[in-house]
């Protein structure tokens, strides 16, 4: 129809776009597999890998899910990286690489603020998982009042500038 609007996508934008959905989704996969494991062998045996030993869970559930989330970020700011570096690489694909990286550390930072305040806010432990349009909280505790839920919510929408639908407070009884 005339008049209207079309987009045009280039290679590196599809490209970019691609390679970010498919990180977030190893992160998604990452976080739903705490026992995943990666074993190389050896001469005397097997023995995990370095990398193998992040992912690895500990048991608690807090401390492993921050370790795999980390990982995954740092797998993917790597390859971020190697498209900025990446010689003869079209201005727009490292803009967007760039900004992308922005992106996840903003992530980051709004994660941590997250945990921070929901501890100094009576909470045991807290995680949080900051995506484009999602936010994920879990709270070391059996069950959530309504108040515990608001809390959560009024501090998550603060941070994130989330709309309520999209944050998801999930309980995690404590061992």
């Amino acid at each position: 129809m005339k008049g209207e609007h079309q987009m045009k996508f280039n290679r590196p934008t599809v490209t970019l776009a691609v390679l970010v959905l498919v990180l977030g989704g190893l992160l998604l996969l990452r976080t739903l597999m705490p026992d995943a494991r990666q074993v190389s062998g050896s001469a005397a045996g097997t023995e995990e890998t370095p990398q193998a030993q992040q992912v690895t869970g500990t048991g608690d559930f807090f401390k492993d899910f921050r370790a795999q989330r980390e990982t995954a970020r740092a797998d993917e700011i790597a390859l971020l990286d190697g498209i900025v570096n990446r010689q003869n690489a079209p201005d727009q694909s490292v803009r967007e690489a760039d900004e992308r990286k922005i992106e996840l550390t903003h992530f980051t930072e709004q994660e941590r603020a997250i945990e921070k305040l929901l501890v100094a806010k009576g909470f045991e432990d807290a995680v949080a998982f900051v995506q484009e349009d999602t936010v994920s909280i879990a709270v070391k505790k059996e069950k959530l009042s309504e108040e515990d839920t608001a809390k959560i919510l009024e501090l998550a929408i603060r941070q994130t500038d989330q709309p309520v639908e999209n944050i998801k407070i999930i309980p995690v009884a404590p061992d």
